[in-house]
């Protein structure tokens, strides 16, 4: 709700500046993370760098603050718009594409590509995932990586996870809600929000679609929290390595 206003979910990504204010946490830890994965993992030199489904930034700016030269793809031409006028505030620049993330081509290959905050949950079938890895693979160079993070159930007998918060900016308070594990399937592997990977389908999926070996998986952007050493993780976050 932005004052007394409802936005229906039809316009949640249409509306950049909306989910701007209510997504404006610090980024800090998982940019790092994610330089710490560059710097361990590739076997080339990660210099230009694809945030695939990037919104309205979050990660893009900031990795373009470390000069990293970045790409940003997303199916919202709204949102790649105000990511624009947001760089070009800050004398920032970046090749940005409207571009769905199972079919896209880039001008030039990347070192590594990143896809945040669940963006492939709205891959509801494995086709549509492997053909999103194939698409990614595409778009990588030899010995660059590939990482993401994908929400997952910890337990099914956990209650529905739920979160709330408001976020002011100037005179505009913007409240969301986000709430989670409703209703879930344990064969389709399906809840009412979103598609849950699980942690054993990855290497079958990362196989299947070709082009990418894995690496390690972890729990949330922490570097020495091995995702099968966790307990009930929620988050795990992927590293995959494109093969010759």
């Amino acid at each position: 709700m932005v004052g007394n206003r409802a936005v229906s979910r039809e316009r949640e990504y249409t509306a950049p500046r909306y989910y701007e204010i209510a997504f404006d946490m610090n980024r800090k830890g998982e940019v790092d993370f994610l330089v710490h994965c560059f710097k361990r993992y590739a076997k080339r030199p990660v210099r230009r760098v694809l945030d695939i489904a990037c919104g309205t930034g979050p990660h893009l700016a900031r990795l373009a603050e470390r000069d990293y030269e970045m790409v940003g793809l997303d199916l919202s031409r709204s949102n790649i718009e105000f990511l624009r006028e947001r760089l070009a505030a800050k004398g920032q620049q970046a090749e940005l594409v409207v571009g769905d993330m199972t079919d896209f081509r880039l001008a030039k290959p990347v070192d590594a590509a990143l896809c945040m905050q669940d963006s492939q949950g709205h891959l509801l079938t494995n086709e549509q995932l492997v053909a999103h890895l194939k698409t990614v693979a595409r778009a990588v160079r030899p010995g660059g990586l590939y990482v993401f993070d994908r929400y997952m159930v910890s337990s099914w007998t956990d209650p529905a996870r739920a979160w709330s918060w408001s976020r002011r900016r100037g005179r505009v308070i913007v409240r969301a809600s986000f709430s989670a594990l409703h209703n879930v399937n344990p064969v389709t592997q399906v809840f009412r929000e979103h598609m849950v990977l699980f942690p054993q389908e990855v290497k079958a999926l990362v196989a299947l679609a070709g082009g990418f070996e894995f690496v390690q998986w972890f729990f949330g952007f922490k570097p020495h929290q091995v995702l099968e050493k966790s307990r009930h993780p929620l988050l795990m976050v992927v590293v995959l390595r494109r093969t010759r």
